[in-house]
């Protein structure tokens, strides 16, 4: 455990994607993300040594538990501790068994040095609490699967909660969903109104580390800096209009509040970066709908 004047160095996984043998991707194209995370573990073990993984949702593709079981035995053979939270590709109660293991974390807070690391769930907002109080996915995948975030009010709470309660200066905030992302199709004003809201009682925090948008970003939110990893099933640069190699982001924890990161994008030859299509560029860019792309794919494939 780093003491308070050192440096905390952590690597960022996210939307890893993981496949059990058979299955296909969901939205019918991805890299293979097995490979991704070999060549991303590779990069890692010869980096510096780090104090964590945070691993930051989207880990199965559909949530399947035999999915899971290939993302542990992988994150397994990671070299440092991991800490893992829930993407909206991930299903609820299949999440928290499949990534319930002795080496693999999904704690909500971590409390390294003089920093306090929440991981919050930005998909708590669409599920369902029943008589119980147990907490489930709503009855249709679908609505899960399609959001761009939706804190509500009880995640909320436990973020003022677990702010309030460590005893850290400095706080960083790691979740799937970034608040208020670059990438028009993965922004939802609705959940950047729900940050914008927390903000205010969240003074020790210092930023976000979040994926979702396959697009590696940095922006500032609320005068808090938002990076964004790339993914391991396919990235995109928006720029460019090309698809890029997977990767993952480093970090630097400075005792005194400062943090720095960059991306690092693995496999160049592998994953070349092929330029993308006029529709797919227009779905990326928000102009057109998941429906209207897919109804461009049938007439070109029907006209094929």
């Amino acid at each position: 455990m780093p003491d308070m004047t050192e440096l905390i160095r952590v690597a960022q996984l996210s939307d890893t994607h993981f496949l059990a043998p058979g299955d296909t991707f969901e939205g019918g194209f991805g890299y293979d993300t097995s490979a991704a995370f070999e060549a991303v573990l590779a990069d890692v073990e010869s980096g510096e040594a780090l104090d964590l993984v945070a691993v930051t949702g989207d880990v199965a593709d559909h949530g399947r538990a035999e999915q899971y079981r290939v993302a542990a035995a992988a994150f397994s053979r990671l070299p440092a501790p991991v800490n893992v939270c829930p993407g909206n590709h991930d299903q609820h109660a299949v999440f928290g068994a499949g990534m319930g293991r002795p080496s693999i974390g999904t704690s909500r807070v971590l409390e390294l040095g003089d920093w306090c690391f929440l991981f919050v769930d930005s998909n708590a907002g669409v599920l369902r609490v029943d008589e119980t109080g147990l907490t489930h996915d709503p009855e249709d995948y679908e609505e899960r699967l399609h959001r761009n975030g939706a804190l509500g009010a009880r995640e909320a709470a436990r973020v003022r909660s677990m702010h309030d309660t460590s005893s850290a200066e400095h706080v960083f905030i790691w979740l799937h969903h970034p608040p208020d992302p670059q990438a028009p199709l993965s922004h939802d004003a609705d959940y950047a109104e729900e940050w914008r809201a927390v903000m205010p009682d969240l003074p020790k925090v210092r930023g976000f580390g979040g994926g979702h948008t396959h697009v590696p970003d940095e922006h500032t939110f609320e005068g808090v800096p938002v990076f964004v990893a790339p993914a391991f099933k396919n990235n995109f640069d928006l720029e460019a209009a090309t698809l890029l190699p997977p990767g993952y982001r480093r970090y630097e924890f400075e005792p005194e509040g400062t943090v720095r990161s960059e991306t690092h994008l693995v496999g160049e030859d592998t994953w070349p970066r092929h330029p993308l299509g006029r529709s797919v560029m227009s779905l990326l860019r928000g102009e057109i709908s998941y429906a209207e792309f897919d109804e461009i794919v049938a007439r070109r494939n029907a006209a094929s």
